[in-house]
């Protein structure tokens, strides 16, 4: 039977799918005719279009328009990378993006004379950039605009010289948009980035004043949105962003702490002496909360609230004083935990009134980053060799968009067209890896393609423009199409494609005739794409179990390490703590995004939406209670062995192992399992051996949680729990807790999972 805990967790995920299965097809269209208002900028349309404008006359008057239209569609291409993303210009990767288009465009037009060698390139320049969407929306675009490039400028084969000032004409129009953004964006008011970060605060400081049972997602979602904000490689060495960071770090520690908190004032078992100990830690948590909520404040800029912000801290320090040296409470698990806590608030009340200070010209100056480049890009090429494999979604991906480019070039070459390849073009942008995205982008290019197509005739007609006036057209449909295309990719990719035809129409005026043929060739290669698709898809499901099972060997290390640091007593290593923990939280993302692409695919093909869904609402709550017990492991130095904890940490792991075996097959393919270990059975035992010690008994407050969580994942993928058993096993545990825990012991120090 599944707990309620888990049913109350899945219902909303439910109706959910069940109002979503109108049709994935269904759901593609709908998706593709959104629109946002509040995403519209009209600021930042109006500085991505100054340099297209800017380049495309420069390049005309100074050299001829083949030169501007070419600077121009650079500059173009590289505010498309920028306004696809929205927030501010990320201008490490804006860089990247030029560079590699110009790259492109060389080799592109340099091989282009040898047919067979042009189209074995173009098989490899296709591979690659689809091989990028494994580093997430920078990397697809940056591949996406390499295969652009390749395609559109190695139409015009040119001998070397030839092939290096065309590419130096894309890059040079690139990096006008990047030096241009550089200058105009100055260093802001970080008004999304103080927003977030206060939000995040004010979800801390619900949580401080909330029960025990209160979920602790809703600021783990703030905090992760904050940090979101704040991770633009453009930032790095900003003296304000730097004090922001050092809030959301710390707000990470905070959430942490509170839960640990609320587990200890927990009325059973009873941790805390009864008297005034339950009322001064509410009282005390109440402070915490009205200080994280004025932080939140200070924060935004209220410099008003600084006073009472200190005020507030000063009056948490004085009730932290009386409880920590009361007789009752001065050596408990839970006075060290609200001492450590208000220790936090003390720091983030500094943090909080120094961001909002903070902000003016010559304290953002700019600092030359650190290491931090280099450490990213160490990253990325380890994420991409990783994905360079059939087993991969996105290895797929960039198989199946590499045979679609050659197909289609190879289509383009032989059909009557007087510009086929934007036939390739439409085909390798509409090809996404999910079901969704693929299906989404086709449609909003064709929306997008006739309603560009109909303005540029319009405009067309009514205006016959010519020399400066294409400029100023160019310029204006620029301004709309970026400003528009956050709120809506239809849109604003309708304003773009009025762009390309009167860029061609600087080249060669016959603006008709060009969006004709664009709509056409746009249309043909879309439809190339889909049909693609269809006939070779990539289904999600099997990657999105293995994703899920990913995670909780994730989490299993993590659990284990700090298991066996509470079991032999040691303190717990900060560094393998934080490495763990982060290979737990980068497995946790894999698994959302992969299942969330598995979900947007036909009923058929998705994953189990109930299933997955209660997983992962599982597997946060037991990464939630192993962080808590982590700050045990940690942060106290006098801590004592529990070899009574070495029975129930083995069998916590060997059941995770069994549920990470079952996530990797659908239920239908799962072979019988024997009974699971009795996980509520050896608790009891460690729950009772734990009696009398204070830190034991904080230690099993916190692993109740553990065990519900670990037993709700069992249930969830069908496996028999042996909660239901006799409790003669309950009884009988603590006369053999000696030899279950050095069997326990054993299993943690090995260090290898236990095979299913």
């Amino acid at each position: 039977m599944i707990p309620d805990r888990v049913i109350r967790l899945r219902r909303p995920r439910i109706a959910r799918t069940e109002s979503a299965d109108p049709g994935s097809l269904a759901v593609a269209v709908r998706d593709a005719a959104r629109f946002d208002r509040g995403a519209i900028s009209a600021r930042a349309g109006l500085l991505a279009a100054i340099p297209v404008a800017a380049v495309l006359a420069l390049g005309s008057i100074a050299w001829d328009p083949v030169a501007g239209v070419t600077m121009g569609a650079g500059a173009m291409l590289v505010g498309i990378a920028w306004r696809l993303r929205g927030g501010r210009p990320p201008l490490a990767l804006l860089g990247i993006d030029a560079f590699v288009m110009a790259l492109s465009t060389f080799v592109g037009c340099l091989t282009g004379s040898v047919s067979w060698l042009h189209l074995v390139v173009l098989f490899v320049w296709a591979l690659m950039g689809g091989l990028l969407v494994s580093l997430g929306n920078r990397g697809g675009v940056i591949g996406t605009q390499a295969v652009i490039a390749f395609v559109v400028f190695g139409r015009f084969s040119q001998p070397v010289a030839a092939s290096l000032a065309l590419g130096g004409l894309v890059l040079a129009g690139g990096s006008a948009q990047v030096l241009f953004l550089s200058i105009v964006r100055g260093p802001g008011s970080l008004r999304e980035q103080r927003a977030a970060t206060a939000a995040a605060y004010r979800s801390l400081a619900d949580l401080a004043t909330a029960s025990a049972e209160t979920s602790t997602l809703p600021a783990a979602t703030a905090l992760d949105e904050a940090r979101s904000t704040l991770s633009s490689l453009t930032l790095f060495g900003d003296p304000a962003l730097m004090t922001l960071r050092s809030l959301v770090n710390e707000g990470h520690r905070l959430r942490i702490g509170l839960s640990a908190s609320h587990a200890l004032m927990r009325p059973e078992p009873a941790i805390v002496p009864l008297n005034r100990a339950p009322e001064t830690a509410d009282r005390i948590l109440r402070l915490a909360g009205e200080a994280l909520g004025l932080s939140a404040r200070a924060i935004e800029g209220d410099r008003d609230v600084a006073s009472v912000l200190r005020s507030r801290v000063d009056d948490l320090s004085a009730e932290m004083d009386v409880f920590a040296q009361s007789s009752d409470t001065a050596a408990s698990p839970l006075t060290r935990r609200l001492a450590a806590l208000a220790g936090q608030v003390r720091a983030v009340a500094a943090l909080a009134v120094a961001a909002g200070e903070s902000g003016t010209l010559r304290e953002r100056r700019p600092r030359r980053a650190t290491g931090g480049l280099r450490e990213q890009a160490t990253a990325d090429l380890a994420q991409i060799r990783a994905n360079a494999s059939l087993q991969s979604p996105a290895g797929r991906h960039a198989l199946r968009l590499a045979v679609v480019v050659l197909l289609t070039e190879l289509i383009s070459r032989h059909v009557p067209l007087s510009r086929g390849y934007w036939m390739v073009v439409a085909a390798a942008t509409t090809l996404r890896p999910e079901f969704g995205a693929t299906f989404t982008r086709g449609t909003e290019r064709v929306l997008g393609t006739c309603l560009g197509v109909g303005l540029a005739g319009a405009i067309a007609v009514t205006l016959h423009p010519a020399g400066a006036v294409t400029t100023v057209i160019v310029g204006l449909l620029a301004w709309a199409g970026y400003a528009l295309l956050p709120a809506s990719f239809a849109v604003g990719f309708g304003f773009i494609t009025a762009v390309v035809v009167f860029l061609l129409n600087a080249i060669s005026p016959d603006t008709l005739a060009a969006a004709w043929a664009r709509l056409l060739d746009t249309l043909v290669g879309g439809a190339i794409g889909l049909l693609a698709y269809a006939l070779w898809p990539t289904w999600s499901a099997v990657p999105a179990r293995q994703a899920l099972a990913d995670l909780l060997g994730a989490q299993r290390d993590y659990l284990r390490a700090i298991l066996a640091r509470l079991v032999d007593g040691r303190r717990a290593d900060e560094d393998e703590m934080r490495r763990l923990s982060r290979g737990a939280r980068l497995a946790r993302t894999t698994a959302e995004a992969t299942v969330a692409r598995s979900l947007s695919e036909p009923e058929t093909r998705r994953i189990e939406a109930e299933e997955s869904q209660g997983a992962l609402a599982a597997m946060r709550r037991l990464v939630q209670a192993a962080h808590a017990l982590r700050l045990d492991a940690q942060e106290d130095p006098a801590r004592r062995p529990l070899p009574a904890l070495g029975a129930l940490a083995g069998d916590l792991d060997a059941l995770l192992s069994r549920v990470e075996a079952a996530l990797t097959v659908g239920p239908d393919e799962r072979p019988a399992a024997p009974a699971l270990p009795n996980l509520r059975a050896r608790y009891v035992a460690f729950e009772r051996s734990a009696r009398g010690d204070s830190r034991a008994e904080a230690t099993a407050a916190e692993l109740d949680e553990v065990v519900d969580a670990a037993n709700s994942l069992a249930a969830l993928v069908g496996l028999e729990a042996a909660d239901d058993a006799p409790d003669d096993v309950a009884h009988d545990a603590p006369h053999d807790t000696t030899n279950d825990a050095t069997d326990g012991a054993g299993r943690l120090a090995g260090g290898a999972r236990p095979s299913p």
